[in-house]
């Protein structure tokens, strides 16, 4: 099976394992000295030299590279609700399915958050720190929709209750919004679910059912 070009931060990578030490094993790229590590925990018994692997790449407390076989709860350029599980002066860290927390910086908050909160966000990457973070200011993360055609189906995270319904992300890219009197399930902030397009606006946002 072929491998990733080089790793990608944030992402699923299909690397080949090709270097073993104490604390686990080395998994590189195509691209000439492009490695991170496998701890130990996360190596599979019989394991051998030349086998792929397909690994999320994130980085740890000290900001290296490392890859895990656990799944995050949502990766980069995705959308996601998470928890808040602690706060520092410089902004909030949510909980997002990996050993080191996601950071929110102070810069990308709505409002001040707070240890037990939920946030939505988009997970971004950083290009001077060469870090991943949330960015919980929605309306810069949404794009204007277009050519989508009647009941196309798309996934939505829902964002807000509104006096008409609620505003939803589509396809972590658009905004969109199904009507109260359109809806026939239980839905709360934070759902991620299956809609299905009615009508493409001329404001390029999206009107949404739940029922194709």
């Amino acid at each position: 099976m072929e491998i990733e070009k080089y790793i990608k931060l944030g992402e699923f990578n299909r690397l080949e394992f090709y270097k073993e030490v104490d604390f686990g094993i080395y998994l590189r790229s195509e691209e000439e000295n492009d490695e991170v590590l496998l701890p130990s925990r996360y190596v599979l018994v019989g394991i051998q030299k030349g086998d792929t692997l397909d690994v999320f790449v994130y980085s740890d407390s000290e900001d290296r590279y490392v890859a895990t076989t656990e799944k995050p709860y949502r990766k980069l350029g995705e959308f996601g609700n998470f928890e808040v599980v602690d706060t520092s002066k410089f902004g909030a860290f949510v909980d997002w399915g990996l050993p080191k927390n996601l950071f929110v910086p102070l810069s990308t908050q709505k409002r001040n958050l707070e240890k037990g909160d939920f946030v939505i966000g988009k997970i971004k990457y950083d290009e001077k720190t060469d870090r991943l973070y949330l960015d919980a200011k929605i309306g810069r993360n949404i794009e204007l929709a277009e050519n989508f055609r009647e009941n196309d189906e798309v996934e939505i995270l829902v964002l807000a209750k509104t006096p008409l319904g609620y505003k939803v992300i589509v396809n972590d890219k658009f905004e969109g919004m199904i009507y109260e009197n359109e809806i026939f399930e239980k839905v709360r902030v934070g759902d991620r679910k299956k809609a299905y397009v009615k009508q493409n606006r001329e404001d390029g946002k999206l009107d949404l059912s739940l029922t194709p």
